[in-house]
């Protein structure tokens, strides 16, 4: 099932800001589908304020909500008095080869109270996040698991909606996602590549080629 929501202030005071001030955060390397957590050892991160302006120095997690980052720490470097950094206060922070997009929490309330979002693919036209619902596959007793800690649903941001892509109808929903870009659709006859555990390659095709 496909679950669209339309973050329409999004498209005039988010998409615009992080487009200009964060392009050089774009993914272009790779990773694997299981859940990215926030440590909370301070490394060294660059935070990307609400205004465009950046603080480099060392990052941490600071509060949780079980596994979803609420808040961080930022310091210039050791013995520095440190500051908290909530998802209001910022576009982006870059963490322990992680990026972290500030997103609106309810979609359709773009003013309202925003969340951190642990991305797997952060890109100028398709972003992947994790679904801060999401299940994990998980390991059962006396069983063989593949994929283990992999996650099984994702969220896009794409045009300024939020769509759900989950492990079983992947190919379907990514299609249905991704059909104005026609060497990306060309390539999906391919399904050794085109498949939920390529997930990264896959974003990070459909990005190298739009437009082009």
């Amino acid at each position: 099932m496909r679950k669209q929501l339309i973050i329409f202030a999004f498209l005039i005071i988010g998409a615009t800001a992080v487009a200009q001030t964060t392009k050089s955060y774009y993914n272009s390397g790779n990773t694997s589908t299981t859940k990215k957590f926030v440590g909370s050892s301070w490394l060294p991160g660059t935070i990307v304020l609400a205004d465009g302006s950046e603080l480099v120095g060392q990052v941490k997690g600071y509060t949780y909500k079980e596994n979803d980052i609420n808040s961080f720490r930022y310091r210039v470097k050791k013995g520095d008095k440190a500051r908290t950094i909530k998802a209001a206060d910022c576009q982006l922070i870059s963490y322990d080869g992680l990026i972290i997009l500030s997103l609106p929490k309810n979609f359709k309330k773009i003013y309202g109270k925003r969340l951190f979002y642990v991305t797997l693919y952060y890109g100028e036209h398709l972003t992947i996040f994790q679904n801060p619902k999401a299940n994990v596959v998980q390991n059962n007793p006396g069983s063989i698991t593949f994929n283990e800690g992999q996650m099984l649903s994702y969220l896009a941001l794409k045009d300024g909606r939020i769509s759900k892509l989950t492990a079983l109808s992947f190919r379907k929903q990514m299609r249905r996602l991704c059909y104005d870009n026609e060497k990306f659709m060309s390539r999906t006859t391919d399904k050794k590549w085109f498949k939920y555990d390529n997930i990264y390659k896959v974003t990070h095709f459909y990005n190298q080629t739009k437009n082009k």
